[in-house]
């Protein structure tokens, strides 16, 4: 494998890495969040929107391992010439021996602690639940130890509590509107109530915690940003890793604005003249844009910052 070819599996295994943890993370917001903000009285067949929670985590944490199997062979192969052959060994030693490898260890370790807590969940109930709770915040915890907050050192001692509230505001945002999107905004014949209402009632439990979440890892964000530019933002526009931002903001623009619609403008028509599709296929949309931010992510957090190109 080239370096090139290297650089490419690592930066998609970083992007389905992103993908999954958000999601992860969504589903213990989805339970822990969104359905603790629903009225006793919503009407709403909960139980099995919330065994589907389960299994959508449950996926979102294997899924979440197989990114990092092909991270760890993503790193290795980058160190190794195109005809050096991959050994158990010197995967040892990148796990053992470097940050790096102590930060990928973290998140395996998290990833599986999630696992076994959405498994749980379906048999147990609320301590299944809260292992998984437990594994998806150790994931968002255990992500910048493999980035720049914790290996530049201009991110300084702020970088990792910073990159960890983007993470978890992000996940709880984007993670948590993906699993509304797909469990909570289909209809369910034992629901008491008609689609509308269901969806008008997902969608007013679900807004409160995406306002936060996105304030969060916005502001966190937006600091984290100005220290990887060192404070000037002429490199927004004179570097690659300046350039690549501007793109996330665009993106995350974007996303932000969708999100303002659905909220503003979709949310108090639902039932009078928006349906469930309505909501839905603009969540999609604004999901689709959230992939879209996340490849760029996947991109940028790999990047060399300005002044060391």
């Amino acid at each position: 494998m080239t370096p090139e070819s290297a650089e490419i599996l690592g930066a998609s295994a970083r992007w389905v890495g992103f993908l999954a943890a958000f999601l992860t993370l969504g589903a213990c917001a989805f339970r822990f969040g969104v359905l603790r903000a629903l009225p006793p009285d919503s009407g709403l067949h909960l139980d099995d929107d919330l065994g589907r929670a389960a299994i959508l985590g449950r996926g979102a944490a294997l899924l979440l391992g197989a990114a990092l199997v092909a991270r760890l062979y993503a790193q290795a192969r980058g160190f190794l010439a195109p005809e050096e052959g991959l050994t158990f060994e010197f995967l040892g030693v990148i796990l053992g021996d470097t940050s790096w490898g102590r930060g990928w260890l973290a998140q395996a370790v998290a990833a599986a602690l999630a696992f076994g807590g959405f498994v749980a969940a379906a048999r147990v109930g609320r301590p299944g639940w809260l292992m998984a709770a437990t594994g998806a915040s150790a994931v968002v915890l255990a992500m910048p130890l493999t980035g720049h907050a914790v290996a530049a050192e201009r991110a300084g001692s702020w970088g990792y509590p910073l990159d960890v509230l983007h993470a978890l505001g992000g996940g709880a945002w984007l993670g948590t509107l993906a699993v509304v999107t797909i469990v909570g905004l289909r209809s369910h014949p034992l629901d008491r109530v008609p689609p509308a209402d269901r969806a008008a009632r997902y969608v007013q439990a679900f807004s409160p915690i995406a306002l936060a979440a996105a304030t969060v890892a916005v502001l966190a964000g937006v600091i984290l940003a100005f220290r990887y530019l060192d404070g000037s933002l002429a490199a927004l526009w004179t570097s690659r890793y300046g350039r690549a931002l501007l793109l996330k903001v665009g993106v995350l623009a974007g996303v932000m604005a969708l999100g303002a619609y659905n909220w503003r403008v979709l949310r108090p028509r639902l039932g009078v003249t928006a349906g469930p599709r309505d909501i839905s296929r603009s969540a999609g949309v604004e999901l689709a844009l959230g992939l879209a931010l996340l490849g760029v992510t996947a991109v940028l957090v790999a990047m060399p910052m300005p002044g060391e190109e």
